[in-house]
């Protein structure tokens, strides 16, 4: 530890957090940096365990702690907080206190004792605050709106950029420990990262789910379709699973890294769950793919929507940062990626423009809304128009490549897109709709050729492949 210490000296730091007397007493020898001593007293008999008597108090003052670090958190203990902060300033008035706590209401309880420093040490470590996110940002802005007590930040921060937002935030300082101090855990955490590509042969497994067919394919990790197999939709979600679980079996195997599922609707990708599918998939709503997938096959899946994962295989292969993609089906699917990154919402609606509205329409949408462009894009609008002749033809086809127009111009001012490209059903009724809507979007965005616009280049598997390779590079 002393070695550390000189370590983290060199590195710039400020302070030093230091368990026991006795690695207190060796890295003073080697540094006059200010240290916060604690002593950890794990008996069974009290649940505090950071600095809890008059005596581990006194040895660390003694070993030359210049700051005491005090369990304060709402749990059992040997002594009072009240008495053991009286007696600190009784017998070492020039030692500072940071009382280590875990929410909101341990500083509360605190408060009145005046501690010199207050710690989110412990916070995700008591009973009651099992689950908080870690680290804990919102309990910094919590503390600092209902006290002037400076804050040490403490407790799983592993990177600069939690460190910078942790002071950005109101932190006066922030503890790093493990991912500085224990190597072990920092091997480990890189090595955990790549277990599941050990082996020479890198695939995933791809599963995508429309409303009326679902396919799985195996890729490796630059995309190349190895192997794939497709069924019709049946009529139930039971029969509808039995028939996933089945396919994906038939590719599984110890050189299966990672799988992706790609399922239409709306996704928490962070749980897994459909938060919301139309009647095309019935009783799709509240179904978990990380549950159902990892208990059948103990890998956990990415999960996300069909039409984000059809965007990541376009952008996958299109060497860009910034791309939109459209396809044009029974509704209008879209995902759009920025700086890389896949734009997913808070509710999984991230990108969904098939649902913005257009001015003048008043037809009711799916969802329930009035005017929603995918009323007058989806496929069904292209077939009337195929249907129609001569003046009527062409006025529907104005019409039509006006309001695709309209759309891509807005997109264009909200994302700055470097391209954007259409898939789906418009690429079967030919290029004249590509000119069309290139021209059509010139006409209205100065700035900008109508070449930024394209037909996809990935084909109908290009959800499979995009929930592959997301479950590799986004895991």
């Amino acid at each position: 530890m002393q070695k550390m210490a000189i370590a983290a000296v060199e590195g710039g730091a400020s302070g030093l957090r230091v368990n026991t007397p006795e690695d207190i007493r060796a890295i003073k020898q080697v540094s006059d940096l200010p240290i916060i001593g604690l002593q950890k007293d794990r008996d069974d008999s009290y649940e505090a365990f950071i600095t809890v008597t008059e005596e581990q108090v006194d040895s660390l003052v003694k070993a030359g702690a210049d700051i005491i670090a005090i369990d304060c958190t709402r749990v059992s203990r040997p002594i009072s907080l009240k008495k053991m902060y009286a007696y600190i300033r009784k017998n070492h008035g020039d030692i500072k206190i940071v009382a280590d706590i875990s929410d909101i209401g341990d500083v509360k309880e605190i408060i009145g004792l005046k501690p010199d420093f207050i710690s989110t040490t412990l916070s995700g470590y008591t009973p009651y605050t099992l689950g908080r996110p870690k680290p804990d940002f919102d309990l910094i802005r919590e503390i600092k709106k209902i006290t002037d007590i400076p804050i040490i930040a403490e407790g799983n921060y592993v990177s600069p950029e939690m460190i910078r937002k942790a002071l950005l935030l109101g932190a006066y300082s922030v503890v790093v420990g493990g991912a500085i101090t224990r190597p072990q855990q920092i091997t480990k955490r890189f090595k955990d990262r790549i277990a599941d590509l050990e082996h020479r042969d890198i695939q995933a497994i791809g599963v995508a789910i429309d409303g009326t067919r679902t396919r799985v394919g195996i890729t490796d990790q630059y995309g190349h379709l190895i192997d794939f197999m497709e069924k019709k939709n049946r009529e139930s979600s039971d029969e509808m699973i039995t028939d996933i679980l089945e396919m994906v079996s038939s590719f599984f195997s110890d050189e299966i890294s990672a799988i992706g599922i790609a399922t239409a609707g709306r996704i928490d990708e962070a749980s897994g769950e459909v938060l919301y599918a139309s009647e095309n998939l019935k009783n799709w709503q509240g179904l978990n793919f990380k549950e159902i997938i990892g208990e059948k096959f103990g890998v956990i899946p990415s999960v996300n929507n069909d039409s984000n994962m059809a965007a990541y295989c376009q952008w996958f292969f299109s060497g860009l940062k910034d791309i939109v993609y459209i396809t044009v089906g029974t509704g209008i699917g879209s995902g759009i990626i920025v700086n890389g990154r896949l734009i997913n919402g808070i509710t999984g609606s991230g990108g969904e423009i098939g649902h913005l509205i257009y001015p003048g329409n008043d037809n009711i949408c799916t969802c329930g809304k009035r005017g929603c462009i995918e009323t007058v894009l989806k496929e069904s609008v292209l077939l009337e128009i195929a249907n129609k002749s001569g003046k009527e033809k062409r006025e529907a086809f104005e019409d039509y490549v006006n309001c695709f127009a309209w759309v891509l111009d807005s997109l264009k001012n909200t994302v700055d897109f470097e391209r954007i490209y259409l898939g789906g059903a418009i690429t079967k009724y030919g290029e004249g709709y590509l000119e069309g809507i290139r021209e059509a979007f010139e006409r209205i965005n100065l700035r900008n050729s109508g070449d930024i616009i394209e037909f996809s280049t990935v084909g109908k598997n290009a959800g499979v492949i995009g929930a592959a390779v997301y479950s590799l590079f986004e895991k």
